[in-house]
């Protein structure tokens, strides 16, 4: 009885594995979105999709293909070859380097209808798990093909008796599978920690060989051009730009430096304009081979620090497109972040702070928790719009609590009236070691001034 329940068992499981079904891959290779757009819909290449037997296939077997509204198979001279690629008009069957062939079995096919029948030929085997292409030659395909469309659907029958065979399953597949041809991503991110008292320079800056430039920052892109993709657009007739948005308010075309790496060659990426809020760059393929690659923008103005310039806390964004020829050009970046510059300090600012107003008290007191005293640069705007010069305010001392009235700020900022300003406080901390309280006293009461802070790094 067990061995009869263990033979039983192996008997299910063959049946088992013999019931699978042939695997029909969707297209081998992606066409690309730009080339189709392009194109109009129209195919310059050839498509496949590839066919895995999961049941031998035996001489006289009988493949059906039945494919979707996409093809039209009408056409007089549509032919059925058996070849590596498609002729005009041809659907081709790619066996490899296997020596089997299939015939055109054209009283059973239905080409109105996309239904193409071949017999595998005399003395072949198709074995498990063997695998052929089934490739269309753009002629076939219509203006209006689509991926759930072109589509073609395998089924094989027993020379026998016309048994279905190698059934169910996954038994379908499209040979239009859409990707973008361009891509683009941030690949290093403008980190520059800016010194807090001239910030005129960075704390740490880029690296630029063989010393360390406390001057500079840098960021980088890498770029994605997939010519290899069917219908690709070729090379060298694209130009990609890329906007950087930004506080560049010091910045100057002379202050970057591009290095290439990858199919992007020396020139190929120029920085053709910088205003206060905006560096622009262009990208164009001049060896026609792709603008697959990487570049390293490095921002430098370490030449004109000497003219008054500094660097601007700023975050910095990217949009980019790819020209390539279409009415509406391919879209590779947006709003992407390219990182960020920050002053090595704990920023606070108390953005409505009235000083000088009779009966109106205010103030402003830090909290220093740290273990050594740190120096405070107060800088100011009124409602007027007067910027006033940043003031040294000395040092907080350590493990206390220090109070700022209105008195001293109107004293240092050189104010002699009453007066409406936002102040900020620029402490030489790092994060959480110093706090701050701002509150108004109108006689009734304390209340509370709305505070913002930036933690040092």
């Amino acid at each position: 009885m067990k061995l009869f329940k263990k033979a039983l068992l192996a008997t299910a499981i063959f049946g088992a594995m013999g019931a699978q079904a042939a695997d029909v891959s969707d297209a081998v290779d992606f066409t690309s979105v730009e080339g189709f757009a392009v194109a109009n819909g129209v195919l310059a290449d050839d498509t496949k999709v590839r066919v895995i037997v999961r049941e031998k296939l035996e001489a006289g077997d009988k493949v059906t293909l039945q494919f979707g509204a996409g093809f039209d198979l009408t056409n007089p001279a549509f032919v059925l070859a058996q070849a590596a690629t498609a002729g005009a008009n041809e659907i081709a069957i790619n066996n490899g380097t296997a020596d089997y062939t299939f015939t055109l079995d054209a009283a059973e096919s239905d080409f109105a209808n996309g239904k193409v029948v071949m017999t595998l030929d005399t003395g072949y085997t198709v074995e498990l798990d063997e695998s052929f292409e089934i490739i269309a030659d753009p002629t076939v395909l219509k203006a209006t093909a689509t991926e759930a469309n072109a589509i073609v659907t395998y089924s094989a029958a027993r020379w026998q008796d016309g048994v279905a065979k190698d059934t169910g399953g996954d038994n379908t597949g499209t040979f239009l599978k859409f990707a973008n041809q361009y891509g683009a991503t941030v690949a290093t991110l403008l980190d520059g920690k800016i010194e807090r008292v001239s910030q005129s320079s960075f704390v740490t800056g880029g690296v630029v060989a063989p010393v360390v430039n406390n001057d500079a920052d840098t960021f980088s892109i890498a770029l994605t051009d997939k010519i290899n993709y069917v219908n690709a657009v070729a090379a060298a007739t694209t130009a990609a730009t890329i906007e950087i948005a930004g506080d560049f308010s010091d910045i100057v075309v002379g202050d970057i430096a591009i290095s290439e790496s990858g199919n992007l060659a020396a020139g190929d990426v120029v920085a053709t304009s910088v205003t206060s809020s905006l560096l622009t760059l262009t990208v164009t393929d001049t060896a026609a081979d792709g603008n697959s690659g990487s570049f390293t923008v490095t921002i430098d103005n370490g030449t004109r620090i000497g003219a008054g310039e500094t660097i601007k806390e700023s975050t910095f964004v990217a949009d980019a497109t790819v020209d390539y020829g279409h009415t509406v050009d391919a879209t590779i970046l947006t709003n992407a972040s390219v990182g960020e510059w920050v002053l090595d300090a704990t920023i606070i600012n108390v953005p409505y702070f009235p000083v000088g107003f009779d009966g109106v008290s205010t103030s402003v007191h830090f909290a220093n928790e740290g273990s050594t005293d740190v120096n405070v640069i107060m800088t100011a705007i009124d409602e007027n719009g007067k910027v006033y010069d940043a003031v040294n305010m000395g040092d907080l001392a350590a493990d206390t609590v220090t109070k700022y009235t209105q008195t001293l700020i109107m004293k240092e900022l050189g104010i002699t009236s009453a007066t409406k300003i936002s102040v900020t406080f620029n402490i030489d901390a790092t994060e959480g070691v110093v706090n701050a309280y701002a509150f108004s006293n109108a006689g009734t009461g304390r209340q509370s001034l709305v505070t913002s802070q930036q933690k040092g790094k």
